[in-house]
């Protein structure tokens, strides 16, 4: 079981973890934000550095690990010996975040489910609506040969 961890953590060191991400913008707005949260929620001081990197300090304020995030994928870069504790809290971060901060950014599509009758209702307003507009045109045609 030990094994599986240490290869899996060595895995996301190696090649990142994908958080489909869809824009720059969007890259930016998760590290402003995982910045904020080892402000408030951990000890560990983390400052942005530009607009792709952001750097985390230990307890001995070390820069213990540097999150670049690129083309979608979060790099973690280890700095120290001592990174368990800043590396569980990131993942943590993605845990419990993730979808929040993905809504946030790209705010949430209303998906609501009616049932046929309403459905049909809705249909029957939309065309009564469009007769309506269609026969008030239908007037103003009527003059102009005039």
């Amino acid at each position: 079981m030990s094994d599986f961890i240490s290869k899996t953590i060595a895995g996301i060191l190696s090649h990142g973890i994908s958080l489909h991400l869809e824009s720059e913008e969007e890259e930016q707005y998760y590290l402003i934000k995982l910045q904020e949260y080892f402000v408030t929620e951990t000890d560990f001081p983390a400052y942005l550095r530009g607009e792709r990197s952001l750097e985390i300090e230990d307890s001995q304020m070390q820069i213990a690990l540097e999150v670049i995030i690129q083309e979608s994928t979060m790099y973690l870069l280890p700095y120290s010996q001592e990174v368990f504790e800043v590396f569980t809290e990131i993942l943590k971060f993605i845990a419990n975040c993730h979808v929040d901060i993905m809504s946030e950014f790209r705010g949430q599509e209303v998906t609501k489910i009616e049932s046929i009758t309403e459905v049909n209702k809705n249909k029957d307003e939309e065309t009564d609506e469009r007769t309506e507009t269609e026969e008030e045109s239908d007037g103003d045609d009527d003059y102009e040969w005039i």
